[in-house]
């Protein structure tokens, strides 16, 4: 089968698209990767000699075309182009990465191909904005909306999020693929190296990693010699003036730090004995889930969803109640190697439901569905 996978840009930057990409590739399904944009291909990520990359309006080597391009981008809606593409490449199956590539693929456009929407998050976080919407705005997305052949979402949970305003045919429930780390890959938990980590972005409503420092800032003088570490995008400049003003009011400054974008996120794990994970939400935290499947022990919030799914109290890691709670549950981790070694092996365990066979299994098990030669 022919399949059209659509994100409108950074397609290269996306670790987990990549990956999905050159995974239906190598089960031997034609892959045509698409996305438009002239200055956002991304980079990082290495896609599959099998897997075709259409870049509609990427820079050339022709300044000309460059130039009419960049005009393009900013005059001529995207459903035209993607019109034009969809007649030339005729897929069987379009894969839409976020809405706006739904409409890209949708709007003023009568071919009947099905199309599966990725829901890459809690689904009224990405969904509920269309359906609030005036009147004739919410009408015009509802017709895209009514295309949609399969809502895919991330949890079995979140199957019963869709609003009824999508009336969505089928919905299926897929988690993300896991990377399974080798042996020398895996956090080495017996070599204590006292080091907390915490794989996010950076940003204050959602990610939350002022509360990780409000914790460790606690009980820091019964631990002087450990030290947390906060990896990730860092955009928000007043937020990074709260924390390092939050370390300051803990005098932390020599045990906790900012530490940025990560290249390599992967080695990262290997250098830790605590992923501490205080996110308000997720829709399936590949960062917490990689952190698992390298054998560290996890503490998250059982407020938190998907993180409240994916570490299971007292057996792969902690769920909080509150800071207090997550304060203790910090303490105990800290203060428990051999918990810490328990928890971190349960989790490498648990993280084998998430094999590139098994989540592969399942999205070609969708695909074929709308295999006309076998129906």
């Amino acid at each position: 089968m022919k399949i059209m996978l659509v994100r409108d840009r950074n397609v290269l930057n996306t670790n987990w698209l990549v990956y999905f990409v050159n995974l239906l590739a190598e089960k031997g399904h034609e892959i045509v990767l698409v996305c438009d944009t002239y200055s956002k291909l991304g980079s990082g990520n290495i896609l599959s000699d099998k897997v075709k990359l259409v870049n509609l309006s990427g820079k050339t080597e022709n300044p000309l075309i460059n130039l009419y391009h960049k005009l393009r981008c900013k005059l001529i809606p995207a459903y035209w182009r993607f019109n034009q593409l969809i007649k030339a490449e005729k897929p069987d199956v379009i894969i839409c990465y976020f809405p706006v590539d739904l409409f890209n693929v949708t709007r003023f456009q009568n071919h009947d191909i099905p199309i599966i929407l990725m829901v890459h998050n809690y689904p009224p976080v990405i969904l509920d904005k269309y359906k609030n919407k005036p009147f004739f705005t919410r009408w015009y997305y509802k017709r895209s909306f009514d295309k949609v052949s399969v809502f895919h979402v991330l949890l079995n949970s979140y199957i019963a999020t869709v609003d009824k305003f999508f009336e969505p045919k089928k919905i299926v429930s897929i988690a993300n693929v896991v990377y399974q780390f080798k042996e020398d890959e895996k956090a080495d938990l017996e070599n204590e190296k006292k080091r907390i980590i915490y794989v996010t972005r950076v940003e204050k409503k959602i990610k939350r990693p002022h509360l990780l420092v409000e914790a460790f800032g606690r009980i820091a003088k019964d631990f002087p010699d450990w030290r947390v570490e906060i990896w990730g995008l860092r955009k928000y400049p007043e937020y990074d003036a709260e924390l390092e003003e939050l370390i300051k009011k803990y005098h932390v400054e020599k045990n906790v730090f900012l530490m940025g974008y990560c290249k390599d996120v992967k080695a990262l794990y290997k250098t830790a004995d605590i992923h501490a994970f205080p996110s308000l939400v997720e829709g399936f935290s590949l960062a917490l889930a990689d952190g698992m499947a390298a054998g560290l022990p996890s503490l998250g919030f059982k407020e938190a969803l998907s993180v409240n799914e994916v570490i299971i109290d007292g057996h792969n890691g902690f769920l909080a109640d509150d800071l207090d709670d997550f304060t203790e549950k910090l303490r105990l981790l800290m203060s428990d190697k051999n918990l810490r070694i328990k928890f971190g092996k349960n989790a490498v365990a648990d993280m084998q439901n998430y094999t590139p066979e098994i989540i592969i299994g399942k999205w070609l098990k969708l695909i074929e569905s709308f295999d006309k030669s076998k129906n």
